[in-house]
Protein backbone atom coordinates (compact mmCIF):
# COMPACT_ATOMS: atom_id res chain seq x y z
CA UNK A 1 0.00 0.00 0.00
CA UNK A 2 1.25 3.30 -1.05
CA UNK A 3 1.57 7.30 1.09
CA UNK A 4 -0.88 9.64 -0.18
CA UNK A 5 -0.04 13.09 -0.80
CA UNK A 6 -1.15 14.95 1.86
CA UNK A 7 -1.83 18.18 -0.67
CA UNK A 8 -3.65 16.40 -3.50
CA UNK A 9 -7.20 15.14 -3.33
CA UNK A 10 -7.39 11.11 -3.12
CA UNK A 11 -7.02 9.21 -6.54
CA UNK A 12 -11.05 7.38 -5.73
CA UNK A 13 -9.18 4.88 -8.57
CA UNK A 14 -6.20 4.52 -7.04
CA UNK A 15 -7.97 3.69 -3.38
CA UNK A 16 -10.07 0.74 -5.52
CA UNK A 17 -7.39 -0.64 -7.14
CA UNK A 18 -5.50 -1.13 -3.93
CA UNK A 19 -8.92 -2.22 -2.52
CA UNK A 20 -9.16 -4.60 -5.06
CA UNK A 21 -5.65 -6.36 -4.57
CA UNK A 22 -6.52 -6.27 -0.73
CA UNK A 23 -9.30 -8.23 -0.90
CA UNK A 24 -7.14 -10.97 -2.39
CA UNK A 25 -4.52 -11.26 0.29
CA UNK A 26 -4.35 -14.70 1.59
CA UNK A 27 -5.66 -12.67 5.55
CA UNK A 28 -8.10 -10.67 4.50
CA UNK A 29 -10.83 -12.83 5.49
CA UNK A 30 -9.09 -12.40 9.03
CA UNK A 31 -8.67 -8.58 8.85
CA UNK A 32 -12.18 -8.20 8.08
CA UNK A 33 -13.40 -9.85 10.74
CA UNK A 34 -10.41 -7.96 13.25
CA UNK A 35 -11.81 -4.69 11.88
CA UNK A 36 -15.78 -5.73 12.92
CA UNK A 37 -14.75 -6.89 16.22
CA UNK A 38 -12.28 -4.40 17.13
CA UNK A 39 -14.66 -1.16 15.57
CA UNK A 40 -17.28 -3.08 17.74
CA UNK A 41 -15.29 -3.78 21.23
CA UNK A 42 -14.44 0.07 21.39
CA UNK A 43 -17.88 1.07 21.99
CA UNK A 44 -19.41 -2.01 23.76
CA UNK A 45 -20.48 -0.89 26.98
CA UNK A 46 -19.90 2.60 26.31
CA UNK A 47 -22.92 4.48 26.29
CA UNK A 48 -21.53 7.79 26.26
CA UNK A 49 -19.61 6.93 23.11
CA UNK A 50 -22.53 5.63 21.42
CA UNK A 51 -25.18 8.26 21.70
CA UNK A 52 -22.60 10.79 21.36
CA UNK A 53 -20.50 9.35 18.70
CA UNK A 54 -22.39 7.10 17.13
CA UNK A 55 -23.73 8.18 14.02
CA UNK A 56 -22.20 10.60 11.22
CA UNK A 57 -22.45 13.84 12.43
CA UNK A 58 -21.57 13.37 16.33
CA UNK A 59 -18.35 11.89 14.62
CA UNK A 60 -17.71 14.72 12.23
CA UNK A 61 -17.98 17.30 15.44
CA UNK A 62 -15.62 15.49 17.79
CA UNK A 63 -13.05 15.10 15.21
CA UNK A 64 -13.28 18.49 14.21
CA UNK A 65 -13.17 20.02 17.83
CA UNK A 66 -9.88 17.56 18.53
CA UNK A 67 -8.65 18.66 15.15
CA UNK A 68 -9.31 22.50 15.94
CA UNK A 69 -8.05 22.44 19.33
CA UNK A 70 -4.40 20.82 17.91
CA UNK A 71 -4.02 22.93 14.72
CA UNK A 72 -5.26 26.06 15.91
CA UNK A 73 -3.76 28.18 19.27
CA UNK A 74 -7.32 29.25 19.40
CA UNK A 75 -9.33 26.61 19.03
CA UNK A 76 -12.54 26.69 17.89
CA UNK A 77 -15.97 27.78 18.96
CA UNK A 78 -19.49 26.26 18.91
CA UNK A 79 -20.66 29.25 16.27
CA UNK A 80 -17.61 28.33 14.51
CA UNK A 81 -18.36 24.40 14.25
CA UNK A 82 -21.93 25.30 13.03
CA UNK A 83 -20.17 27.67 9.91
CA UNK A 84 -17.59 24.68 9.20
CA UNK A 85 -20.59 22.10 9.45
CA UNK A 86 -23.16 24.11 7.23
CA UNK A 87 -20.98 25.70 4.69
CA UNK A 88 -19.45 21.68 3.88
CA UNK A 89 -22.93 20.48 3.76
CA UNK A 90 -22.63 18.08 7.22
CA UNK A 91 -26.12 19.27 9.02
CA UNK A 92 -27.78 22.70 9.45
CA UNK A 93 -27.58 24.70 12.71
CA UNK A 94 -30.09 23.23 14.76
CA UNK A 95 -28.44 19.34 14.17
CA UNK A 96 -24.78 20.41 14.56
CA UNK A 97 -25.68 22.84 18.08
CA UNK A 98 -27.67 19.69 19.21
CA UNK A 99 -24.51 17.29 18.28
CA UNK A 100 -22.08 19.73 20.07
CA UNK A 101 -24.66 19.97 23.11
CA UNK A 102 -24.81 15.93 23.60
CA UNK A 103 -20.74 15.87 23.43
CA UNK A 104 -20.79 18.04 26.41
CA UNK A 105 -23.47 16.78 28.22
CA UNK A 106 -21.59 13.32 28.55
CA UNK A 107 -18.04 14.95 29.01
CA UNK A 108 -16.40 14.01 25.83
CA UNK A 109 -15.97 17.86 25.14
CA UNK A 110 -15.32 20.69 27.79
CA UNK A 111 -15.77 24.46 27.68
CA UNK A 112 -13.19 27.03 28.35
CA UNK A 113 -12.88 30.85 28.05
CA UNK A 114 -12.22 31.65 25.08
CA UNK A 115 -8.24 33.54 24.76
CA UNK A 116 -9.55 36.39 22.42
CA UNK A 117 -12.89 36.36 22.55
CA UNK A 118 -14.72 37.55 25.51
CA UNK A 119 -18.51 36.71 24.38
CA UNK A 120 -17.47 33.07 23.40
CA UNK A 121 -16.53 29.88 24.70
CA UNK A 122 -13.63 27.44 23.54
CA UNK A 123 -14.32 23.91 23.13
CA UNK A 124 -12.03 21.10 23.78
CA UNK A 125 -11.68 17.20 23.64
CA UNK A 126 -11.59 15.86 27.17
CA UNK A 127 -9.84 12.63 27.85
CA UNK A 128 -12.57 10.24 27.42
CA UNK A 129 -12.91 11.61 23.53
CA UNK A 130 -9.28 11.62 22.94
CA UNK A 131 -9.38 7.84 24.76
CA UNK A 132 -12.25 6.89 22.67
CA UNK A 133 -10.87 7.90 19.00
CA UNK A 134 -7.08 6.44 20.00
CA UNK A 135 -9.00 3.14 20.49
CA UNK A 136 -10.82 3.38 16.90
CA UNK A 137 -7.62 4.31 15.55
CA UNK A 138 -5.62 1.05 17.23
CA UNK A 139 -8.98 -1.27 16.73
CA UNK A 140 -8.41 -0.09 12.77
CA UNK A 141 -4.20 -0.73 12.68
CA UNK A 142 -4.73 -3.96 14.33
CA UNK A 143 -7.24 -5.54 11.31
CA UNK A 144 -4.63 -3.98 9.30
CA UNK A 145 -1.60 -5.29 11.05
CA UNK A 146 -2.71 -8.75 9.74
CA UNK A 147 -2.56 -8.05 6.26
CA UNK A 148 -0.08 -5.26 6.45
CA UNK A 149 3.42 -4.64 8.30
CA UNK A 150 3.65 -1.92 10.31
CA UNK A 151 6.40 0.27 12.09
CA UNK A 152 5.36 -0.74 15.52
CA UNK A 153 2.66 -3.17 17.43
CA UNK A 154 -0.90 -1.91 16.79
CA UNK A 155 -2.22 -1.75 20.01
CA UNK A 156 1.14 0.59 20.89
CA UNK A 157 1.32 2.46 17.51
CA UNK A 158 -2.41 3.35 17.34
CA UNK A 159 -2.89 4.69 20.73
CA UNK A 160 0.37 7.65 20.07
CA UNK A 161 -1.48 11.04 19.82
CA UNK A 162 0.46 11.87 16.60
CA UNK A 163 -0.53 8.45 14.81
CA UNK A 164 -4.28 9.34 15.82
CA UNK A 165 -4.37 12.70 14.64
CA UNK A 166 -2.42 11.50 11.47
CA UNK A 167 -5.74 9.82 10.70
CA UNK A 168 -8.64 11.90 12.29
CA UNK A 169 -6.58 15.08 10.78
CA UNK A 170 -6.32 13.75 7.58
CA UNK A 171 -10.29 12.69 7.40
CA UNK A 172 -11.09 16.97 8.30
CA UNK A 173 -7.53 17.83 5.87
CA UNK A 174 -9.13 15.86 2.58
CA UNK A 175 -12.57 16.97 3.55
CA UNK A 176 -11.89 20.81 3.95
CA UNK A 177 -9.57 21.01 0.85
CA UNK A 178 -11.51 18.38 -1.66
CA UNK A 179 -14.78 17.62 -0.37
CA UNK A 180 -13.33 14.11 -0.02
CA UNK A 181 -15.43 11.99 1.94
CA UNK A 182 -14.79 7.82 1.80
CA UNK A 183 -18.17 6.50 1.83
CA UNK A 184 -19.29 8.94 -1.31
CA UNK A 185 -20.70 6.13 -3.63
CA UNK A 186 -21.47 4.34 -0.94
CA UNK A 187 -25.07 5.23 0.05
CA UNK A 188 -26.02 1.87 2.11
CA UNK A 189 -22.94 2.61 4.09
CA UNK A 190 -24.20 6.11 4.64
CA UNK A 191 -27.79 4.72 5.57
CA UNK A 192 -26.44 2.94 8.18
CA UNK A 193 -23.38 5.68 9.47
CA UNK A 194 -26.18 8.39 9.76
CA UNK A 195 -28.35 6.28 12.59
CA UNK A 196 -27.07 5.51 15.91
CA UNK A 197 -25.23 2.82 16.50
CA UNK A 198 -25.94 1.54 12.44
CA UNK A 199 -22.29 0.96 11.51
CA UNK A 200 -22.08 -1.22 14.53
CA UNK A 201 -25.18 -3.03 13.40
CA UNK A 202 -23.63 -3.17 9.81
CA UNK A 203 -19.85 -4.70 11.02
CA UNK A 204 -21.76 -6.98 13.29
CA UNK A 205 -23.83 -8.55 10.33
CA UNK A 206 -20.55 -8.75 8.22
CA UNK A 207 -18.72 -10.59 11.39
CA UNK A 208 -21.18 -13.10 11.71
CA UNK A 209 -21.40 -13.94 8.21
CA UNK A 210 -21.56 -17.75 7.39
CA UNK A 211 -22.16 -19.82 3.90
CA UNK A 212 -24.04 -18.75 1.01
CA UNK A 213 -27.04 -20.45 0.54
CA UNK A 214 -27.37 -19.69 -3.36
CA UNK A 215 -29.34 -16.60 -3.65
CA UNK A 216 -27.02 -14.54 -0.68
CA UNK A 217 -24.63 -14.61 2.15
CA UNK A 218 -26.47 -15.76 5.45
CA UNK A 219 -25.62 -14.09 8.67
CA UNK A 220 -26.99 -13.93 12.03
CA UNK A 221 -27.46 -11.17 14.23
CA UNK A 222 -29.12 -11.59 17.80
CA UNK A 223 -30.30 -7.61 18.57
CA UNK A 224 -31.19 -8.71 22.04
CA UNK A 225 -27.72 -9.23 22.40
CA UNK A 226 -26.20 -6.53 20.26
CA UNK A 227 -28.25 -3.65 21.94
CA UNK A 228 -26.85 -3.25 25.74
CA UNK A 229 -23.75 -3.61 24.17
CA UNK A 230 -24.12 -0.33 21.92
CA UNK A 231 -26.88 1.25 24.11
CA UNK A 232 -29.72 1.16 21.75
CA UNK A 233 -33.00 -0.59 21.81
CA UNK A 234 -33.59 -4.03 19.84
CA UNK A 235 -36.71 -2.00 18.46
CA UNK A 236 -34.03 0.79 16.85
CA UNK A 237 -32.01 -2.28 15.52
CA UNK A 238 -35.10 -4.22 14.27
CA UNK A 239 -36.10 -0.72 11.97
CA UNK A 240 -32.44 -0.25 10.91
CA UNK A 241 -32.63 -4.02 9.68
CA UNK A 242 -36.48 -3.47 7.80
CA UNK A 243 -35.14 -0.23 6.74
CA UNK A 244 -32.03 -2.26 5.08
CA UNK A 245 -34.75 -4.77 3.93
CA UNK A 246 -37.25 -2.38 2.27
CA UNK A 247 -33.78 -1.10 0.32
CA UNK A 248 -33.28 -4.58 -1.18
CA UNK A 249 -30.00 -5.07 1.05
CA UNK A 250 -30.74 -8.02 3.00
CA UNK A 251 -33.47 -10.46 3.48
CA UNK A 252 -34.85 -11.24 7.00
CA UNK A 253 -35.46 -15.11 7.59
CA UNK A 254 -38.25 -16.55 9.03
CA UNK A 255 -35.97 -17.17 11.98
CA UNK A 256 -35.35 -14.93 14.94
CA UNK A 257 -31.92 -13.18 14.19
CA UNK A 258 -31.04 -14.94 10.35
CA UNK A 259 -30.54 -12.65 7.80
CA UNK A 260 -29.40 -13.06 4.23
CA UNK A 261 -27.71 -10.39 2.43
CA UNK A 262 -28.20 -9.72 -0.86
CA UNK A 263 -24.74 -11.04 -2.88
CA UNK A 264 -24.14 -7.76 -4.34
CA UNK A 265 -24.70 -6.09 -1.23
CA UNK A 266 -21.68 -8.85 0.47
CA UNK A 267 -19.98 -7.98 -2.08
CA UNK A 268 -19.52 -4.47 -1.62
CA UNK A 269 -19.33 -4.45 1.60
CA UNK A 270 -16.32 -6.74 1.67
CA UNK A 271 -14.80 -3.90 -0.82
CA UNK A 272 -16.23 -1.20 1.68
CA UNK A 273 -13.75 -2.70 4.75
CA UNK A 274 -11.05 -3.13 2.07
CA UNK A 275 -11.51 0.63 1.15
CA UNK A 276 -11.44 1.44 5.07
CA UNK A 277 -7.93 -0.47 5.72
CA UNK A 278 -6.30 0.73 2.69
CA UNK A 279 -7.42 4.64 3.33
CA UNK A 280 -6.31 4.01 7.22
CA UNK A 281 -2.93 3.03 5.81
CA UNK A 282 -3.11 6.18 3.27
CA UNK A 283 -3.16 8.50 6.18
CA UNK A 284 -1.18 6.98 9.01
CA UNK A 285 2.08 5.88 7.43
CA UNK A 286 3.79 8.86 7.58
CA UNK A 287 2.99 9.84 11.19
Amino acid sequence: MKQRDSNSAPDRAALDQEARALRSHPDFDRAVRAFCQGMIETHAGRRLANIGLGHTLGWAVAVLIVYLDHVSPEGTTSSQLIELCTNGGLAGPKAVKGAIQTLLSFDLIGQDDHPTDGRATRLRPLPLLLDIQSDNVAARLAALETVQPLPAPAHEWGRQRHVMLAFYGGNVEVFARHRFRLYDGFPEIQAFMDRASGYLLLLELLQNCGPTDGAGVLTAVQPSILAPRVDVSRTHLNKLLAAARDQGWLTLGPRRGEVLLDAGFYQRLQHWIALELVWTWWLVRAA
